[in-house]
């Protein structure tokens, strides 16, 4: 059945704007960035740390945007009638979240590797493999599946307007808790994980190895955490009997 529904989920996001902003977003991105780096006096690893901190920082408000699309498609088909007919509506709620967590992590990674391939043509092949690069863009992607279950949640229960505004406050919160504000709480606050979780890596790839404990430590609280959203999602789509909220 979630095979069935995932796939008619993919067909149904051919040509979609959705679809396409993951293709879009990647591109604008990487020539903003690498074109204000050619001309930049930073270091390479700043430049690239800056990058992905924007990136994860910016991650959040997407997300929001994109969940709260996917909800009002399926609300304007038929108030929420075509999830609640089918067999099983987990399947079909889940398909929907693993639609776009999918989307995602292609986007991140192509956003990776444009921007890897553009920073190699500026400064030559640096401190940063494209590897590294990749792994930022992975741990950032593992980073964010919380917030789509969080966030998928929200909007079928409270609507578009409240995800959208659930992720613009994330957005702040990833953005605030780069700063010292963050330092120690950031680990326990999934909201800042999109771009503290791939800061942290990079610190440990470019410049500090003793960030490995730090990694290590956060690698328990996400499992746990991740496992706490996922049970939390599927007794919410078995349970789930349609959006009463009219906006």
């Amino acid at each position: 059945m979630f095979s069935r529904c995932l796939r008619a989920d993919f067909y149904k996001m051919k040509r979609n704007p959705i679809t396409i902003a993951h293709i879009v977003i990647p591109i604008v991105v990487s020539i903003v960035f690498l074109a204000y780096y050619a001309t930049s006096g930073w270091n390479e690893t700043d430049k690239i740390s800056a990058f992905f901190e924007a990136l994860g920082s910016g991650f959040p408000v997407l997300i929001g945007i994109f969940i709260a699309s996917t909800m009002e498609q399926e609300q304007n088909a038929g108030a929420f009638q075509n999830l609640l007919t089918l067999r099983s509506k987990t399947a079909a709620l889940f398909s929907k979240a693993v639609t776009l967590i999918l989307l995602s992590l292609f986007a991140l990674l192509f956003t990776a590797v444009l921007f890897g391939v553009g920073f190699i043509i500026i400064h030559g092949q640096g401190t940063a493999s494209m590897g590294v690069l990749l792994m930022a863009a992975f741990v950032m992607w593992l980073s964010a599946i919380p917030l789509y279950l969080l966030f998928d949640i929200f909007a079928f229960v409270f609507g578009k307007a409240f995800v959208i505004g659930a992720g613009l406050i994330s957005g702040l919160i990833s953005a605030l808790f780069l700063t010292d504000i963050g330092m120690y709480a950031w680990k326990v606050v999934p909201l800042s994980w999109t771009a503290r979780m791939p800061e942290t890596f990079l610190v440990y790839e470019l410049a500090d190895i003793g960030a490995l404990s730090e990694i290590r430590s956060q690698a328990l609280i996400y499992m746990a955490v991740a496992i706490v959203c996922l049970a939390g999602y599927f007794i919410f789509a078995a349970n789930y009997e349609g959006s009463k909220i009219s906006e």
